[in-house]
């Protein structure tokens, strides 16, 4: 695993996709830490990493978090508004009472850490479609406000029920549509495009302007790009043609444990560029 990735792209590594304790390099790493991670990342040419359990993390790990990216010279990518394995559910559809309450946790974590964006997923509380979008467009053009004023993005993100049960919206194009309303970014991920059908690179062209992160995965099983079944070229090809130049977040689990199976990984993302 010497050498760096020679992708054009700027890869990612997770920090875990579910749970803290499993990030994409703990064997490489030795260590779940953060911090250990991050160096791992750095260390085999990583341009950044994303961690959907970023708020589960303390403040101060947050801020040692920002600073070893600093150190290293890495990018902070997204990081989930709504862990699900450790909150319950949160509805932007919803009644919410106080915005900025509700976005305050996710815009210190930002600080902390020294940039991100936030992940927002739309999920479903039972009431009326029209009243949940309704609301959801209200309380999301708050929270895009509020984020503004401390200088963080948020970002819808386009996720399928096979993946995501409570999923309000699944189609990209109608995800787009609520985050050009109320001012946010587009999240579009290969995993859940592949669920629900959506021509992916079509996507990315018709929404290059929101695009804010851009998520891979192969699939059924959520794996590196080549394990599975998704055909990366038309992603690539997109990419290209609207001059994508973000994190490619590489949301996956490796198809094979241990050090050998994330050399395995980090050796597909050294490849992604030729798919």
């Amino acid at each position: 695993m010497d050498g760096e990735l020679t992708t054009p792209w700027r890869p990612a590594a997770h920090l875990g996709i579910m749970h803290p304790d499993a990030p994409m390099l703990a064997a490489t790493a030795g260590s779940a830490d953060p911090i250990a991670q991050i160096a791992c990342a750095a260390r085999l040419g990583f341009a950044g990493i994303f961690d959907n359990c970023l708020k589960a993390r303390s403040p101060t790990m947050q801020r040692h978090m920002g600073e070893a990216l600093r150190e290293h010279g890495l990018a902070m990518g997204t990081f989930t508004h709504n862990p699900m394995a450790f909150e319950p559910p949160f509805f932007w559809g919803g009644p919410i009472a106080d915005v900025k309450a509700a976005i305050t946790g996710s815009l210190d974590a930002a600080v902390q850490v020294g940039g991100g964006c936030v992940n927002v997923i739309l999920l479903d509380c039972g009431a009326p479609f029209a009243d949940q979008l309704e609301r959801a467009t209200n309380n999301l053009a708050a929270a895009a406000e509020l984020a503004a004023e401390r200088g963080v993005r948020i970002a819808l993100e386009s996720v399928s029920r096979a993946r995501v049960p409570l999923a309000l919206i699944e189609r990209a194009s109608d995800v787009a549509a609520v985050a050009r309303a109320v001012g946010v970014g587009l999240i579009l991920d290969t995993c859940h495009s592949h669920c629900v059908g959506d021509d992916m690179a079509a996507q990315i062209v018709a929404n290059a302007d929101i695009l804010a992160a851009v998520q891979i995965a192969d699939m059924p099983e959520r794996v590196e790009p080549g394990a599975g079944d998704i055909d990366f070229a038309p992603i690539l090809v997109a990419l290209r043609a609207v001059g994508w130049t973000g994190l490619i977040e590489a949301e996956f689990t490796p198809s094979q444990p241990g050090v050998a199976g994330e050399a395995k990984a980090v050796a597909a993302l050294r490849a992604f560029d030729s798919f």
